[in-house]
């Protein structure tokens, strides 16, 4: 019998969001580190790369703390969990860390990152996921043709034997006794080759 699926599983728990915003200018204009890349520069880089990127500076402006050793160390043990809407900066880390975070926001103490300002920092609630439980059962044609992929793969000569040999070591759970027989083995073969 599988084992029981929890009905929600609690993600990102532990986590703060830092909503940003483009530092203004003397002109009230966007400064370089703000403005985003045109859409066909060939500088352009993906939201992951460029949220990292942000809270690797945020990191870096505020580890300058030294007179305050308690946000220093909250700083460095907090991590990047992730970048949404081009503004908000979603970071985890333990729960005096985030405190430390909390209280230097409170204070005006947290310097932005380089290009931004803080426009606010608050707590996310965990984030719930349902589960989608999966078959027990995988139909013997998607097995084949996954067996037979990976051998292809690997450049690998797929003869009956091979696959068999293949089929025993990729799926344990099977057993010898589950295998396809030959005649099963050209059954599916042939229907999974055939056009239509």
């Amino acid at each position: 019998m599988p084992p029981k699926m929890e009905k929600f599983l609690q993600i990102a728990p532990h986590s703060l969001a830092i909503v940003l915003g483009p530092a203004e200018g003397p002109a009230g204009q966007r400064s370089e580190a703000a403005r985003p890349a045109s859409p066909a520069g060939p500088q352009q880089l993906s939201r992951h790369h460029i949220g990292y990127e942000i809270f690797a500076d945020f990191k870096a402006e505020n580890m300058q703390h030294f007179w305050n050793k308690k946000v220093t160390a909250a700083v460095a043990e907090t991590f990047f969990l992730g970048w949404i809407d081009e503004q908000v900066l979603l970071i985890q880390g333990k729960e005096e860390h985030l405190e430390a975070l909390r209280e230097g926001w409170s204070r005006r103490a947290l310097r932005p990152p380089s290009g931004f300002h803080i426009r606010c920092l608050g707590d996310v609630s965990p984030i719930s996921m349902s589960p989608i439980s999966q078959s027990q059962f995988i139909p013997l044609g998607e097995i084949l043709c996954l067996a037979i992929s990976a051998m292809n793969s690997a450049r690998k000569p797929v003869t009956q034997e091979a696959l068999m040999e293949h089929l025993t070591t990729c799926f344990p759970a099977l057993g010898r006794a589950w295998l396809p027989t030959h005649q099963a083995l050209l059954k599916v073969t042939v229907v999974r080759t055939l056009p239509g």
